[in-house]
C-alpha cells in the first residue's frame, strides 16, 4: 500500500469509515418516509440472494408483517418498523433482536435490502394492499 492510499484508509477509519447512507457503490438509502411509502399496506415480492428462494411479504400499516415462502407455502409473522438509522427492520415472532436493513432503489425498480454491507434481500416488486391473503 502505497503512503496515499494508507493516509485515506487511516483519514477513513477516524472518520469512522464510509457513511452506511452512502455505503452501497456511491448511493444514498432510503429515508424513514421513502421505506415507509414503499412498504406500508403494500405486499411485496422478494428474492432471498443466498439461496435465491422468492418470497411474498405484507406490510400493515400498524407494523405487523406477514411472510410466505414461494416453494413451500411456509408463513412467518412478526413486527416492522424504522429504526433510528433509516433501516427496515424485522423483528420475526420468536425471536429477540430484529434484522435490519438499508433500503437502496435500483435502475430496474427493484430494491436491494443491505445489511452490515451485504446484499441479503431483494423486493422485485409491491403490489398495494394484502394481495396474497397473508
Amino acid at each position: 500500500m502505497n503512503s496515499r492510499s494508507m493516509l485515506a484508509a487511516m483519514l477513513l477509519a477516524a472518520a469512522g469509515g464510509v457513511s452506511a447512507l452512502e455505503g452501497h457503490a456511491g448511493q444514498d438509502a432510503l429515508e424513514r418516509f421513502d421505506i415507509i411509502d414503499l412498504v406500508s399496506d403494500q405486499t411485496t415480492l422478494c428474492r432471498k440472494e443466498k439461496d435465491q428462494s422468492l418470497c411474498s411479504n405484507y406490510f400493515t400499516e400498524d407494523g405487523v408483517i406477514k411472510r410466505i415462502m414461494h416453494d413451500d407455502d411456509a408463513r412467518r409473522d412478526g413486527v416492522w418498523f424504522i429504526d433510528d438509522q433509516d433501516r427496515l427492520c424485522i423483528l420475526w415472532k420468536g425471536k429477540i433482536k430484529p434484522l435490519c436493513f438499508h433500503v437502496y432503489e435500483q435502475d430496474d425498480g427493484s430494491y436491494k435490502l443491505i445489511k452490515k454491507g451485504e446484499h441479503i434481500t431483494t423486493i422485485i416488486g409491491t403490489e398495494q394492499g394484502n394481495t396474497r391473503g397473508l
